[in-house]
């Protein structure tokens, strides 16, 4: 059994082949050299699935998924890369390092206060007398004993040191409750309390089903009821962080029906699935927002998020448009009738046919947005529609671009329904949608450029850190100086390392991190040559590894290599672009050196014109000029 992490990922692949693999889940054809199958991955309709032994991986020449073992296995099992990779290794036969990290320990730890505290509150909901009024409340929702157990259902009751009592009786510690926010600390150190009391407690789990927090509904009757929170939830902790959990995903992921509804309520969650409609979630009391939709977007293509009919329901309209805009995800509305919560309308005659009539009949969010906009004025006028054009366009440009070519493919769609709808030419609404973007840009810019002044005042670092986001090459960063080539050398330098190895070693001396802008392949990059210093193999396994935190960056980083191993001649690529590389470098320091020159003294005058000079490349003829068209910084990278 190998102990360095690296090279069990590197076993278990060689042990899972590729074609049982994916065989293993879906029908395949052989078709010469290959296997072909109808793609999973979006709705096939022809087998696209190319699924190649040789190299041991696929791709969908249609909607452009691809990968190996491990990332069909995670999509396929709704489960993360150790989790794949642990499913792989059984049906290999290999056995997996069972010995715990420091903090992969503690998390156990905690996990297992979760469920000694899960099973406590259940009894006392299930058999306690004190539970009774829990078990009328939940009674009249018209929730049954199966959904209260199946989705483990507790009660903590009124006294304020009844969890502490049983901790300190079986031996439980306490410092973990702590930690955890199921207990918390008296003033002066008097020992402890419990935070949750006289409430129906609702486990919060992740999505491999294990608990993590809970949500607490004060009873009724309580004298407190209407002073306090009607729903109390977990304090954030390190196993609870309620702007990224959703409440029923562990059982929704599973319910294949293409799509995720998203409501408010946990009872809500738990009729609809009590109803036969499990493909339902709910917030923890937050907003829907990229992280939850970035979640939901693992398992489904679509989301729709549901709102009351009354006018505060459309509150969060606009977020979710700024959502539809910038998230790659179908995002889309739809409307309960009046007066009605999910949970309220399920128990109605025909509430069910009802509520799903509800679901199929949502809408896209910018239909929506615009439909609640339009109605309003069956007749708009022209500044009417201004001022809609106005509102739908500055979510768009305030909306985050989205990487890749899926950007903008929708927004050319958005625009061009914005034509249809409002009968305005789509020349005009690019114009405009220019003229916000710049107009937030230059916003943004002077946001920052005040932080920085406050920052300067308070004494605090003025820089302004970038977030490790994956962005698109050929995009600029918000706010950022205009990409161009040294952008696409950057892209092309870890392309080209991706797909060969042998070439970091090459590559390590001649171009630092700090030198890439581009903070997704900076990263990329840093781990590439901290592997190689190593002494490990800079190749994709080890990345996977050193890029556990960032799912996202390591699927970039496929694609990459990918488009790598396109290209030919990748020393002579290499040699240009280290030459660039070089060059661009030697550009900044000029650049610097002439900034510098501005008051200075004629003895540093002399010195910087000296540096100046150093950095200057000869000019070579126009006709060699013309004849390096070879050179990366004007060669296309090869499509993949």
């Amino acid at each position: 059994m190998p102990s360095d992490q690296v090279e069990l990922t590197k076993q278990v692949k060689a042990a899972s082949d590729i074609v049982a693999v994916v065989g293993s889940y879906i029908n395949i054809i052989p078709a010469g050299k290959i296997f072909k199958a109808v793609c999973p991955f979006h709705t096939d309709t022809r087998p696209s699935l190319d699924i190649d032994p040789q190299r041991q991986r696929y791709k969908c020449w249609a909607c452009e998924a691809h990968g190996d073992v491990f990332s069909f296995t995670m999509f396929q099992e709704k489960v993360g890369f150790k989790e794949a990779r642990a499913i792989l290794a059984a049906k290999a036969g290999i056995k997996l390092d069972e010995q715990q990290s420091p903090q992969d320990y503690h998390r156990t730890k905690l996990l297992e206060v979760m469920r000694w505290a899960q099973a406590k509150y259940a009894y006392h909901y299930l058999e306690a007398d004190e539970g009774a009024a829990a078990r009328k409340y939940m009674g009249e929702r018209k929730l049954a004993g199966k959904t209260v157990r199946d989705f483990g259902i507790g009660f903590a009751p009124i006294i304020g040191d009844w969890l502490v009592k049983l901790a300190q009786a079986e031996r439980v510690p306490v410092d973990v409750l702590v930690e955890t926010g199921l207990l918390a600390t008296r003033e002066g150190n008097r020992g402890y309390y419990d935070r949750f009391r006289d409430r129906v407690m609702f486990p919060i789990k992740d999505v491999r089903g294990q608990v993590v927090g809970f949500g607490g509904r004060i009873m009724p009757n309580n004298p407190l009821a209407a002073r306090g929170p009607k729903y109390y939830n977990s304090a954030e902790t390190p196993l609870f962080h309620k702007s990224e959990l959703l409440y029923g995903l562990d059982l929704a992921r599973h319910a294949n029906a293409g799509y995720i509804a998203v409501v408010e309520g946990y009872t809500d969650v738990m009729m609809a699935h009590q109803c036969g409609v499990p493909q339902v979630v709910a917030t923890m009391g937050t907003a829907l927002n990229p992280k939850h939709v970035a979640q939901l977007r693992r398992y489904v293509p679509k989301v729709v998020l549901l709102y009351d009919a009354d006018a505060g329901g459309y509150t969060g309209v606009d977020r979710a448009l700024a959502m539809f805009v910038s998230q790659d995800v179908e995002l889309a509305v739809a409307t309960l009738p009046e007066g009605l919560d999910p949970c309220d309308l399920l128990v109605r005659p025909n509430g069910i046919d009802t509520f799903k009539e509800v679901l199929t009949s949502a809408v896209d969010a910018l239909d929506f947005k615009l439909n609640k906009l339009l109605e309003r004025d069956s007749s708009p006028s022209i500044e009417t529609k201004r001022r809609i054009t106005d509102d739908i366009l500055g979510i768009m440009a305030s909306a985050p671009p989205i990487p890749g070519a899926a950007a903008q493919v929708k927004r050319e769609l958005i625009i061009t329904r914005l034509s249809q709808r409002l009968g305005s030419k789509q020349e005009t609404l690019w114009a405009r949608f220019g003229e916000l973007r710049k107009e937030y840009e230059q916003k943004e810019r002077e946001t920052e450029q005040k932080e920085r002044e406050q920052r300067g005042r308070d004494g605090r670092p003025t820089t302004t850190v970038r977030p490790d986001a994956v962005l698109p090459t050929n995009e600029r960063p918000r706010g950022g100086a205009k990409a161009g080539p040294a952008v696409a050398a950057e892209r092309q330098l870890v392309e080209l390392l991706l797909s060969d190895p042998t070439l970091v070693a090459a590559a390590a001396p001649n171009v630092t991190p700090e030198e890439i802008t581009h903070s997704g392949l900076r990263r990329i990059l840093t781990e590439l040559f901290t592997a190689q210093s190593a002494g490990m193999v800079p190749d994709l396994e080890a990345l996977r590894e050193r890029l556990n935190d960032r799912p996202d960056l390591f699927e970039a980083a496929q694609t990459l290599q990918f488009v790598g191993q396109q290209m030919q001649d990748r020393e002579q690529w290499l040699s240009r672009l280290l030459k660039r590389f070089g060059e661009m470098k030697a550009e900044a320091e000029a650049k610097k050196a002439k900034e510098l020159l501005t008051g200075a003294s004629d003895a540093e005058t002399i010195e910087l014109l000296r540096r100046i000079q150093q950095t200057r490349q000869p000019k070579r003829p126009k006709t060699e000029e013309a004849k390096d068209d070879d050179d990366p910084e004007h060669m296309a990278t090869p499509a993949a």
